[in-house]
């Protein structure tokens, strides 16, 4: 066949690298997703939460709250009638989520995802290579050419239930011979080619095994092993890599035989199974969101975002400097790096009215710092204070941040 990447294991400990580098430094991002929308269980829309415009609000929201913090985005819910609607198809973009500006719901999807990248922010689809519904454009050629499991006598497996509908199961080695898991993607990456733009996509459930028969293969019709299961998931993971996406995916083991160290940077579960390794590496970040509405409450989203995502993105910072504290209980100062002034945020759960803090070592020829409160709409000036023997004393009301520049 060809184009036919490896199957062969990675083997991580040689270098401690990925196989490739990564495309996107998923170790300093803040990784979180969009719910869209929920499909019901006759398979016809059942809860619309975000529209693509409003998705768009979030984004820009999120980028004021975090002061431009790198952002990357799984947008759920995309497809035809919203979360796991009529997959193994990712052929429709859901009509539902329309921007009135725009003549398609796919000319919304694709102006989401460019538009995101105007706030630091790649956003990009949450799309599932394992499940398959029977009101999908592809269930009849999926089942004719034995690609749905099957048991033995050649029935169609359920393989779980979803949203009030029977869910079966791909198996990605008779998908992959018949050529259709590359045109599945490539067929995607042509309709929305900001994924490829932006260089990631996240694959939800990419097990390596039905739930009812953790040790069995996906289909015993067809009898291909959970090794040989294995290998056709590293050649999707290479497959994805040759067009310049890095694939993200929702488990570690997964009912898996390997965990993909090295062909799979990051993770949205099972992050105890990867404390062994650098986030440079394997990652799942220290906090990971759903929004189905706009933040409204920049309180409680600076109690999630800062006491988790400060340190962790500081620690990995291959350029950080400085010994300073940085903490007292739950009170942050913290450098943020990704801004490209010299930039600290400070954190209060509780509040305080008077705190000093040492700056880093190179602000020492700063004399004087600005203070903005950091709100929806963007940092709001609120003074200056001065600079003493490298020192500054402040004061952070309950739940607020604020974000210190030096002047």
């Amino acid at each position: 066949m060809i184009d036919e990447p490896s199957g062969e294991y990675y083997d991580y400990t040689i270098t401690m690298k990925p196989e490739r580098p990564w495309q996107v430094k998923w170790h300093q991002s803040l990784v979180y997703r969009i719910m869209h929308a929920l499909r019901g269980g006759d398979g016809n829309i059942d809860e619309l939460f975000l529209t693509f415009e409003q998705g768009l609000e979030v984004i820009k929201r999120v980028h004021h709250l975090t002061c431009g913090v790198p952002q990357i985005v799984f947008l759920t819910g995309w497809q035809f009638e919203g979360h796991d609607s009529k997959y193994p198809s990712w052929a429709e973009a859901n009509r539902h989520l329309k921007q009135p500006q725009d003549a398609t719901a796919l000319d919304g999807l694709r102006s989401l995802i460019r538009e995101a990248r105007k706030y630091n922010c790649l956003a990009t689809l949450h799309i599932n290579m394992f499940d398959a519904y029977r009101d999908s454009p592809l269930w009849d050629e999926y089942l004719e050419k034995d690609i749905i499991a099957k048991d033995t006598d050649g029935n169609p497996i359920i393989g779980n239930e979803w949203g009030g509908m029977d869910c079966y199961h791909v198996s990605y080695t008779q998908e992959w011979k018949h050529g259709l898991a590359q045109k599945r993607i490539d067929d995607l990456i042509a309709m929305v080619p900001g994924i490829q733009e932006n260089h990631c996509v996240y694959l939800d459930a990419f097990l390596g095994a039905r739930k009812a028969d953790q040790q069995g293969p996906i289909s015993p019709y067809v009898g291909f092993s959970k090794e040989e299961e294995a290998r056709t998931q590293r050649r999707i993971f290479r497959y994805w890599r040759d067009r310049d996406i890095d694939v993200a995916s929702e488990y570690v083991i997964g009912i898996r035989v390997d965990r993909f160290v090295g062909l799979q940077p990051y993770t949205a579960a099972q992050a105890d199974l990867i404390e062994d390794l650098p986030d440079s590496l394997y990652t799942s970040g220290p906090v990971y969101v759903e929004f189905r509405e706009m933040p409204e409450d920049p309180a409680a989203f600076h109690e999630r975002f800062c006491p988790a995502f400060l340190p962790w993105h500081y620690g990995n910072d291959l350029n950080a400097r400085g010994e300073q504290q940085m903490a007292d209980g739950t009170d942050l100062c913290i450098p943020a790096l990704w801004c490209e002034d010299r930039t600290l945020v400070a954190y209060s759960k509780d509040g305080y009215e008077s705190k000093i803090w040492e700056l880093p070592p190179d602000w020492k020829d700063v004399a004087r710092v600005s203070i903005s409160k950091i709100t929806l709409q963007g940092p709001e000036p609120v003074g200056e204070i001065p600079v003493a023997d490298g020192r500054i004393t402040l004061g952070v009301g309950e739940g607020e941040a604020l974000r210190i520049c030096a002047e």
